[in-house]
C-alpha cells in the first residue's frame, strides 16, 4: 500500500512476499536473535525514515520455548527485538531527510490498554516456566516502550497500535499450523473480524495524520481511536521493567557470543551513551570546550543601580565553571538598552572593571565564559533606569504588559520609534559593547535576538510596523540582526561572537506571524555565512522548523529546551540535532551540575522566589554535593 503510493519502503523478516514490487527493500534476518536485531539496526536507513512500524510477533506456543541466545522465543519477537532495533536507529532517525513536514513517527503493534502491567522479576518467565506469562510480558512490554520513549526522545513521536482481533495466521504457532482447532479459531474469527489488509487500509490514514505531533504517546484501537494507557504504569515500574529488559538482552549477547568481552548491547545507543557525549570535547569557534554543556543566560537582577556588577557576581559564576561554557545574564550594551531594575551594563569603564572580577574568576577555575549583550527594546520601564528615558523600540507599540519597578508593578509605557539613524547606532553599540567585554576578559559575546527583546521585536509584525528598510518583508525584518552580527564580528572576531534566537516565541506581545519560519529560515542562512562560533537555539515547539534550522547551519549548534526533563539530558547531541546543550534553573541550582549530571545524583531545587535580587540566598548559596554529603 505505502510503496503504491510512491514510498520508499524496507521490509525486515525471515520471509517477504512482495518480491518484485518497486519500491521495496528487504533485510532477511532472524528477529528472535538479539544480535540480528542489532545487525538490522544497523542496516537500517535510520537517517531517512519518516515511518517505522513494528508489527513482528508469534503468539504464545502451548509451551515455553527459548532461542539460541536463551530468551523465551515470543518475548524475543514480540517485543524485545523492537526495543533492540529502536535503540540501534531512534537518535539517528530521521535526522537527513530534506524539509521534512512532521517528525519522525514509530508506530509498536500490539495489545496496548489491554491492562497488562508485567512481571519485571519474572520478565523471561524462567520462574514460571510457562508461556502465557512472558506473552503477558511482551503485551506490557510494546506499551512502556511507547510511553517510556515518547519520554526520553522529544525528536520522535511515538505510538500504540491495538487492532484487536485480526484474521492472521499468528495464532498457528499456539493451536498448530493447518490443524483442525487452528482452521475452526480462524473461520470463526474472519466472520467477525478483518484480514490484516482491510486493517492496514482502515489505519493507514491515522499513520500520517499532521495532528498527531502533538500527541507522542498515545495509543489507538482498531479503529484508530485512542484509548487510555493501562493502570498501573507508573514511571517507577516502568524503569524497573527496561531494567530487567536490558539485563536480558545483555545476557542473550553474551551467550550469543560467549568470547566476546565488547560492551553490552543495550549500552551502544541509549541514555549511557547520550551522557557520554555530553562529556566529549567540542571546537566552539577559538576555543576547546571540555563538555557540552552550557550555562544558559538568566536574568538575576543582583548589580549596582549603575550596571556595575554586583560584589557576589564573581563567586556566582565561578562556582558553576564546570560547564564547558557559561552564557551571562543579559547585559545591555548602552543606557537606551536597560529594561529592568539592577541589570549590569557593559559600555563604561566600571562595568569592565566589575566584569573583570567575573572573567576571572571563571578563568582561574578553567571556565570559559561568554557576555550576552541584550538590548530590551521596549521591553523597558523609565522607573528601572537611571537615566528615566522612554524606551526604545522598532515602532511605537507598547507590549501590552506589566513589569516590576522598584515602585511595584506597572504598566509597561509605549516606547519610542527608533529613527534609521538611530538604528544604525545601536549597531554600533552593540559592537563597541562586545569591544569592552573581550576588555574585560571575556571569551566572546553573544547577542541576544531571543525572548521579545530589542531584536525580536524587528522580526514581529506585532512590535514593527515599520516602512522603512527594517520593516515589512522577511529580509528587512531580519536585517537589524543581521547587521548587529557582522558589526560585532568585525570588531571582535566572528569566532568569539555566538547569537541566541527564539523561532515562535509569542511572550510579551510578539507574534511573528505565517512569515516567521521563512524569516527565520532565511536569517539562519545569512548568519551562517559570517562564521560565528555558535548559533543557541531557546526551543519550544516547531520541530519540522527546528530542522531546517539545523540544515542549514553549518557551525556549532546549542539547543536550549526550557523544562526538559533529566531523562532527556544529552538526547539532541547523541542524535547529532545539536552540538551542545544549554540548560538554566538546574545550572542556577547546582553549582556541581556537571558533577551531578556525570554522576546521576539528584538535583537542587531551584528557588523561583529568588531568582531576581536580593542577596545570597538563592545566588552564591545552593549547596555542593560535597556540601551536601558532609552535612
Amino acid at each position: 500500500m505505502l510503496a503504491t503510493s510512491g514510498a520508499h519502503v524496507v521490509v525486515v523478516g525471515q520471509t517477504f512476499r512482495d518480491a518484485g514490487i518497486r519500491g521495496i527493500d528487504f533485510i532477511q534476518a532472524d528477529l528472535s536473535l538479539m544480535r540480528e536485531a542489532q545487525r538490522v539496526g544497523e542496516l537500517l536507513p535510520a537517517e531517512t525514515l519518516d515511518l517505522v512500524i513494528f508489527t513482528t510477533g508469534i503468539f504464545a506456543a502451548p509451551q515455553r520455548e527459548e532461542t539460541a541466545e536463551g530468551i523465551e522465543r515470543d518475548l524475543a519477537v514480540s517485543y524485545l527485538n523492537r526495543r533492540v532495533t529502536l535503540q540501534q536507529i531512534v537518535q539517528k532517525l530521521g535526522s537527513g531527510r530534506p524539509r521534512p513536514r512532521l517528525k519522525p513517527r514509530v508506530f509498536f503493534m500490539g495489545y496496548p490498554g489491554s491492562g497488562q502491567i508485567g512481571t519485571p522479576d519474572d520478565l523471561n518467565a524462567e520462574r514460571s516456566y510457562k508461556a502465557m506469562p512472558a506473552h503477558m510480558n511482551t503485551v506490557a512490554g510494546n506499551e512502556m516502550l511507547v510511553l517510556e520513549s515518547a519520554r526520553r526522545y522529544p525528536h520522535v513521536t511515538f505510538f500504540g497500535l491495538n487492532p484487536g482481533l485480526i484474521k492472521t495466521s499468528i495464532r498457528d504457532n499456539f493451536f498448530g499450523k493447518d490443524s483442525l482447532k487452528s482452521r475452526i479459531v480462524e473461520a470463526l474469527i474472519g466472520l467477525f473480524t478483518p484480514t490484516a489488509d482491510v486493517y492496514a487500509g482502515r489505519i493507514a490514514p491515522l499513520l500520517f495524520a499532521s495532528s498527531l505531533d502533538q500527541h507522542s504517546g498515545a495509543m489507538f484501537n482498531s479503529k484508530g481511536q485512542p484509548i487510555l494507557p493501562s493502570a498501573g504504569l507508573t514511571d517507577e515500574h516502568i524503569r524497573k521493567f527496561m531494567t530487567a529488559s536490558d539485563a536480558l538482552v545483555d545476557r542473550a549477547v553474551r551467550n550469543s557470543n560467549p568470547g566476546s568481552a565488547s560492551q553490552p548491547l543495550h549500552l551502544l545507543t541509549t541514555e549511557d551513551l547520550s551522557m557520554r557525549k555530553l562529556f566529549e570535547t567540542v571546537q566552539v569557534g577559538r576555543y576547546t570546550l571540555p563538555n557540552r554543556l552550557v550555562m544558559a543566560p538568566m536574568t538575576r537582577s543582583r548589580a549596582r543601580y549603575d550596571g556595575t556588577p554586583g560584589e557576589l557576581a564573581a563567586e556566582y559564576y565561578a562556582q558553576r565553571a564546570d560547564v564547558g561554557l557559561i552564557v551571562t545574564e543579559g547585559t545591555q550594551p548602552s543606557d537606551d538598552g536597560q529594561g529592568y531594575l539592577t541589570t549590569p551594563g557593559i559600555y563604561t569603564d566600571a562595568h569592565v572593571t566589575g566584569w573583570k572580577e567575573t572573567t576571572d574568576a571563571v578563568h582561574a577555575r578553567g571556565g570559559h565564559i561568554f557576555i550576552q549583550l541584550m538590548h530590551a527594546g521596549r521591553m523597558s520601564h523609565p522607573d528601572n533606569t537611571p537615566h528615566h528615558r522612554q524606551g526604545v523600540a522598532p515602532s511605537a507599540i507598547a507590549p501590552g504588559t506589566g513589569m516590576f519597578t522598584a515602585t511595584g508593578m506597572q504598566d509597561i509605557p509605549t516606547p519610542r520609534a527608533l529613527t534609521k539613524e538611530e538604528v544604525r547606532k545601536t549597531v554600533s553599540d552593540f559592537a563597541y559593547a562586545a569591544k569592552r567585554a573581550i576588555d574585560a576578559g571575556a571569551d566572546g559575546v553573544e547577542i541576544h535576538g531571543a525572548n521579545a527583546y530589542l531584536i525580536q521585536q524587528f522580526f514581529a509584525p506585532s512590535a514593527n510596523s515599520r516602512t522603512d528598510e527594517y520593516g515589512g518583508a522577511v529580509e528587512n525584518r531580519a536585517r537589524f540582526a543581521i547587521e548587529v552580527a557582522v558589526a560585532v564580528a568585525e570588531e571582535i572576531g566572528a569566532d568569539r561572537t555566538g547569537i541566541r534566537l527564539s523561532p515562535g516565541t509569542t511572550m510579551w506581545g510578539i507574534e511573528e506571524g505565517e512569515e516567521g519560519p521563512d524569516l527565520y529560515r532565511y536569517l539562519v542562512a545569512e548568519l551562517d555565512k559570517l562564521g560565528l562560533a555558535y548559533l543557541h537555539i531557546m526551543h519550544q515547539g516547531n520541530e519540522p522548523l527546528l530542522a531546517d534550522i539545523r540544515k542549514g547551519w553549518s557551525g556549532k549548534l546549542v539547543l536550549n529546551r526550557p523544562g526538559r526533563p533529566r531523562e532527556q539530558f544529552g538526547a539532541d547531541v547523541a542524535s547529532g540535532l545539536a552540538d551542545l546543550e544549554a540548560y538554566g534553573a538546574a545550572v542556577l541550582a547546582n553549582p556541581d551540575f556537571v558533577e551531578r549530571v556525570k554522576t546521576g545524583a539528584s538535583f537542587n531545587q531551584a528557588d523561583h522566589t529568588t531568582f531576581f535580587g536580593g542577596d545570597d540566598k538563592g545566588y552564591t548559596d545552593y549547596p555542593s554535593l560535597s556540601e551536601t554529603q558532609g552535612a
